[in-house]
């Protein structure tokens, strides 16, 4: 079957609009950009703050586009259809809407304020050991990026993992009615998006509204070490599923080997069994997510072997743990893509266990509110604590304060606004059999740190 076909007129009606232009051509996925149309797609009209989509609508049709979906009338190309409505966004998620209440098969949610790609990834790993999984692409997350990952999911699919993200008050409201998820794995509560949000609780009971739209029966996977979820009320009929790092848990990882940039042995227990294996991701974090995904591979039966041996399909998402081997025996780990005080300490704990020295470049903890500085000065100091031998702050007053409480150390900081102001002066920094930590947030855009390193010493 693969994805939900509709014709110009289904889209019409569901998507509560008016018919520009008649077209007799099925239509099926959607595209939220003109460069990315593949023929027979949808073309939905977004407008940005600096780009408005409705002046790409004839490059769509162009690539092949079978229907345009916009809110200001256009000329629509001929063999095109057309469909006007009030707004292209609610549009899209009434028709993503209609495509999850035909969908037969299992939803699961992963929710969280970090860890949610990464665990994304590895539940779809494990549950491809036991059927077709089609998964959130990234962290295509928000009220955009899922109706574009339902429209252009695969029907005949056992199972969906879908990742929900949340950054103001309301937006949970809207997208698990999207989802409608048959299970639920929550990560963890932490200070992220805290300028929205007054407390943790207030972001928790945000994201735990997802239960609202979950199917009755289904199963909740709880993180044991946040005190914010283990004890989170479900709806009546839910299962309960506590995973983590030690016994109380009913799905627990045990690390059985050293910290090694690379990867983690560990063994795995669950159901009165245990297996070992080996995760090619770097991190006791990481460890903690493999084991929210295992807790959902339980629960649709998967025994400790099967979801010890899956643990070898995983491999880091780009700039999210990955590491690069270069010159000089020098490792770096590039974990760019984002950051938050809790994601930061689980890296650099990992760093004391390397047997090597190690410098970093840090970026930035954005979306943090009115307790950045704090959180940027106890960085900085437990950077110190972690013993970088050398740190680049990067960004504006809170990288300022991190490069402030790190200089305490007597060890060389310095902080610049842009990663291409210090990123000669990280170079000198590293010496042969060095390990380098990159991390901030996405905003910092550490990754480009991480690739003129990889072009200047090579791979």
């Amino acid at each position: 079957m693969g994805m939900r076909r509709f014709t110009v007129t289904q889209i019409a009606e569901t998507a509560r609009g008016e018919i520009l232009a008649a077209s007799e051509a099925e239509v099926s996925g959607v595209s939220l950009d003109s460069r990315t149309v593949a023929p027979g797609m949808l073309f939905a009209a977004l407008k940005g703050d600096k780009v408005d989509g409705h002046d790409f609508c004839a490059a769509a049709a162009s690539a092949g586009a079978a229907c345009l979906l916009v809110e200001r009338t256009v000329a629509v190309p001929e063999g095109c259809g057309g469909i006007l409505v009030p707004s292209v966004d609610q549009a899209l998620r009434f028709l993503a809407s209609e495509v999850r209440s035909e969908f037969r098969g299992e939803v699961i949610a992963v929710v969280g304020s970090c860890g949610k790609t990464t665990t994304k990834d590895f539940t779809a790993a494990v549950l491809r050991r036991l059927g077709t999984v089609h998964a959130t692409a990234g962290n295509r997350n928000n009220l955009l990026g899922l109706p574009e990952t339902l429209l252009c999911a695969d029907m005949d699919c056992r199972f969906w993992v879908l990742e929900l993200g949340i950054s103001t008050p309301g937006e949970m409201e809207n997208l698990a009615p999207m989802a409608r998820p048959t299970g639920v794995i929550m990560t963890t509560i932490q200070p992220v998006h805290t300028e929205f949000f007054p407390s943790l609780e207030a972001i928790r009971d945000e994201k735990a509204k997802v239960f609202g739209s979950a199917e009755p029966g289904g199963f909740a996977a709880l993180n044991i070490h946040d005190p914010l979820l283990r004890d989170l009320h479900l709806p009546q009929g839910s299962e309960r599923i506590l995973y983590g790092m030690n016994p109380g848990a009913e799905v627990w990882v045990e690390r059985t080997g050293e910290a090694d940039p690379e990867g983690t042995r560990f063994r795995l227990h669950v159901g009165g069994e245990s297996s070992e294996g080996f995760l090619p991701v770097p991190g006791a974090h990481n460890l903690l997510n493999f084991a929210g995904a295992c807790a959902a591979g339980w629960s649709f039966g998967a025994k400790a072997d099967l979801l010890a041996e899956a643990a070898g399909d995983l491999k880091p998402a780009s700039h999210r743990g990955e590491t690069h081997r270069l010159r000089d025996d020098v490792l770096l780990l590039d974990d760019s893509y984002n950051a938050n005080p809790a994601a930061m300490a689980a890296v650099l704990g990992e760093t004391r266990s390397w047997g090597r020295r190690v410098v970093g470049a840090l970026g930035e903890m954005l979306e943090l509110g009115t307790s950045s500085q704090r959180h940027h000065e106890d960085l900085g100091r437990f950077a110190s604590e972690a013993g970088l031998a050398a740190l680049l702050a990067v960004g504006g007053e809170g990288a300022e304060a991190m490069a402030r409480a790190f200089a305490s150390s007597g060890r060389p900081v310095l902080h610049v606004k842009t990663w291409r102001e210090g990123v000669e002066w990280l170079d000198g920094q590293i010496r042969p059999g060095d390990g380098v930590v990159v991390k901030g947030s996405r905003g910092i855009g550490l990754d480009g740190i991480a690739a003129w390193l990889m072009a200047k010493r090579g791979t």
